[in-house]
Parts: C-alpha cells; sequence; structure tokens
C-alpha cells in the first residue's frame, strides 16, 4: 500500500520522539502528529518562498544540504540540519547512518566531475543527470524527516545553475515522486527521469 511508504520504520533512542509515540520532538511541543504535520508544512513552506527569492549559497556538497534542511526546518526541530543518527526505512532501507557522509562524498564528486551541470542544455540529458542525482540522495536520505523538501531544493538550485533550465516540481505530484524514488532504489531512474523532464522548463 501506498500509505505505507509515508512511514518511516527505525530504531528510536529516543533522542527524536517523545516517550512511548511516533511524535517527533519539537520545538512547539506539539504532541498531535496530525497537528504536528500541519504546522510544519505550514513553516517549511514559508522558510522555502523565502530561499526560492534569496537561495542559500554553497557548492553543492552534504554541507550545502544541511544548510538547505537548516533553514526549511529552523523554526521545527532542533536537529534542522544535522545528519541523523538512526537508521531508518521506508518501503526500503536507506543509507546507514555510518555510511552517509561516504556516499554524499561520492555524489558530490560526480556533481564537480559534471562541472555542476553548467554545461547541460539538452532537457533529455538534464532529465537523465537530474535522476540519478535526486536518485542517489534520496538512497542516502541524510536526515530523521525533511528529506524530500531539502532534496527539491537541493534540485532546484543546481537546475538554476545550468543556466538554460528552470524545474518546477508543482508539474508532478507527491504520490509520483514516491513511485519514482521506489524506483529509483533499484537503479532503475526512467520513471524520475520522465517525471523530471515534465517539470523541466528551458530558460530564455
Amino acid at each position: 500500500m501506498m500509505d505505507e511508504y509515508y512511514r518511516y520504520e527505525y530504531e528510536d533512542n529516543g533522542q527524536y520522539c517523545y516517550p512511548h509515540t511516533h511524535v517527533l520532538k519539537n520545538k512547539l511541543d506539539i504532541r498531535d502528529k496530525d497537528e504536528l504535520f500541519k504546522v510544519e508544512q505550514e513553516l517549511s513552506s514559508a522558510r522555502y518562498f523565502e530561499i526560492s527569492q534569496r537561495p542559500i549559497p554553497g557548492d553543492f556538497s552534504l554541507e550545502h544540504l544541511c544548510a538547505i534542511h537548516r533553514y526549511l526546518f529552523q523554526d521545527i526541530y532542533e536537529w534542522a540540519g544535522q545528519i541523523r543518527t538512526v537508521d531508518i526505512s521506508k518501503g526500503t532501507i536507506f543509507c546507514l547512518t555510518q555510511f552517509i557522509e561516504i556516499e554524499f562524498k561520492r555524489v558530490h564528486e560526480w556533481i564537480i566531475h559534471n562541472n555542476y551541470l553548467k554545461d547541460v542544455d539538452n532537457k533529455t540529458e538534464m532529465a537523465e543527470k537530474l535522476a540519478y542525482l535526486i536518485g542517489e540522495i534520496n538512497m542516502i536520505h541524510p536526515f530523521r524527516e525533511g528529506n524530500g523538501r531539502a532534496q527539491r531544493v537541493f534540485i532546484e538550485y543546481i537546475c538554476k545553475n545550468s543556466n538554460h533550465f528552470d524545474i518546477d516540481f508543482s508539474k508532478t505530484t507527491k504520490n509520483d515522486m514516491i513511485l519514482a524514488s521506489k524506483e529509483s532504489s533499484v537503479l532503475n531512474y526512467q520513471p524520475f527521469e520522465e517525471l523530471l523532464y515534465g517539470c523541466l522548463v528551458e530558460m530564455e
């Protein structure tokens, strides 16, 4: 069922959740998961608008992604921008905590090798490269929560960095993103390629 892919499975040491619950500890001390979900969406959306207007500078490293995550979730979680310390899964097992930095370093080296996608002016090629990139970052899943939103900002930034394309994720749906993510976990990037191709906007 699709609902199963929305929920994390994890070993929690009490660092992230209130005792005997799956409600994440938060700065507002909200103990109801539905209320927390709503408030988190509202606050992170407001922060997203800010950094879409004033992008956070960086070199597309893990530290850059952490800075994006920190800004998005600074109003909600004390651990915003910090690498998770528990192993998690969501229909598939994400990168084990001890390998997160190593794996992201490999992704960052790929970004550097591809000149930060600055030379890509073909829409199909851009969709292919972005599909690989977002698929890899999603499998690393560096944070306890908020990975998808931070990843999309990261992809928006690197896409604009090409000077040829912008990307509009409103042209797809959350369910389509989840399905594409599941396929990329078994190295099938085609759903992401098709999804991202439809979101890419050629800059004049």
